[in-house]
């Protein structure tokens, strides 16, 4: 089942419930959910920018180089 799908089967099931203590902790758990994706969102948002800023300044380090390295790293 996609996202979708299981999005609709959701609100269906939901819009069924009619415990008011079951509907404010689904409710609490979106919430903490939406917030925490939000945050890491804007993380990765951050991550992304500090690289671009990197790369901007030529603090970069050629794919082969890299790849070298882990190689040695992590050798068995």
């Amino acid at each position: 089942m996609d996202i979708g799908a299981e999005k609709a089967e959701i609100i269906k099931r939901f819009e069924k419930v009619h415990d008011m203590s079951l509907i404010r902790a689904v409710k609490n758990l979106l919430d903490f959910g939406l917030s925490r994706q939000h945050e890491e969102d804007e993380a990765l948002e951050a991550s992304i920018n500090r690289g671009l800023k990197e790369s901007s300044r030529g603090e970069v380090m050629p794919h082969n180089e890299v790849m070298k390295e882990i190689r040695g790293r992590y050798k068995a």
